[in-house]
C-alpha cells in the first residue's frame, strides 16, 4: 500500500506539519501543494469521478469522499451514545445532544444517519468565521462567501461542505433527481437558496429540528475565532 499525503502549504500549523513530514517510510509520500483545503479537494474528487482510472490504479480516498469513512463516523455517534447513556433499559431512550466541529459536514452526515436510523440524538454543528453550513442549517442559504478566512481550526476552513450533498439527499427523502438539481446549480451558480420543504424539514427520529448551528461566540462556553 502507497500513502499519497496532500499538504496545503501554510494552512496547516508548524506541528501538524512536521507530524505529516517526517515520517521516514518509503510507501508514505508527502506533497506540499498550494491552496485552501476546497481547492485541493477538487482534483481529488476529480479523480475519483474517473471511475476506470481509479479501477486500473486501485486508488482509495481516506477522507470522507469516501463512503467508509462517514460509516465509521457513524459508529462513533452509536459509541458515544453509550458512553453518555447510564442504561439502556429505559423507554424512551434519553436524548444526547451532540455538538459536531465540523468544516465538510462528513460527521455531521453521519450523525444524520445515525439518527435516521434511530439513535435519540440531536446534532448541533459547531462551526467557525467559515459558516456556510450554519447559514444553510439557519437560513436555507447554501452559497459561498467572498474567500476562504484562515482561522486556527485550519482543518474547518472550508466553503465548498461537499458532504452536505449527502444531508441534502437525506432531508429529500433519498431523492436523488432533487439533490442533483441542487448540487448542479450549486456548481454553476455557486449559491442555493434550499426549498422550503427541505429547510423546514423535521428529523422523523425526534420533535425538533434535526439540525442545529452555533458559531463561536453565539453560545456560552465559546470564544471568538482569531
Amino acid at each position: 500500500v502507497d500513502i499519497i499525503v496532500l499538504l496545503p502549504k501554510g494552512h496547516c500549523t508548524k506541528i501538524q506539519e512536521l507530524q505529516m513530514t517526517t515520517v521516514l517510510k518509503e510507501n508514505v509520500h508527502v506533497f506540499g501543494v498550494e491552496g485552501n483545503s476546497d481547492e485541493l479537494d477538487e482534483p481529488i474528487k476529480t479523480v475519483f469521478a474517473d471511475v476506470a482510472f481509479v479501477k486500473k490504479h486501485n486508488l482509495m480516498s481516506l477522507n470522507s469522499i469516501n463512503w467508509s469513512r462517514v460509516l465509521v463516523q457513524m459508529a462513533h455517534h452509536f459509541f458515544a451514545y453509550f458512553q453518555c447513556t447510564p442504561s439502556l433499559d429505559t423507554h424512551p431512550l434519553p436524548l444526547v445532544e451532540v455538538v459536531v466541529p465540523t468544516g465538510a459536514a462528513g460527521n455531521l452526515a453521519a450523525g444524520y444517519i445515525a439518527q435516521k436510523i434511530g439513535l435519540p440524538i440531536r446534532l448541533v454543528v459547531a462551526v467557525n468565521r467559515n459558516d456556510i453550513i450554519h447559514r444553510t442549517v439557519q437560513q436555507g442559504d447554501f452559497s459561498l462567501s467572498e474567500a476562504v478566512k484562515s482561522t486556527l481550526a485550519s482543518a474547518m476552513d472550508i466553503q465548498v461542505p461537499y458532504n452536505m450533498e449527502r444531508v441534502f439527499w437525506l432531508l429529500s427523502g433519498c431523492d436523488s433527481q432533487v439533490t442533483r438539481a441542487l448540487m448542479e446549480q450549486f456548481e454553476r451558480t455557486q449559491s442555493v437558496n434550499l426549498p422550503k420543504e427541505l429547510h423546514s424539514k423535521h428529523s422523523p427520529v425526534l420533535p425538533c429540528p434535526c439540525l442545529c448551528s452555533q458559531v463561536p461566540g453565539s453560545c456560552p462556553g465559546c470564544w471568538p475565532d482569531p
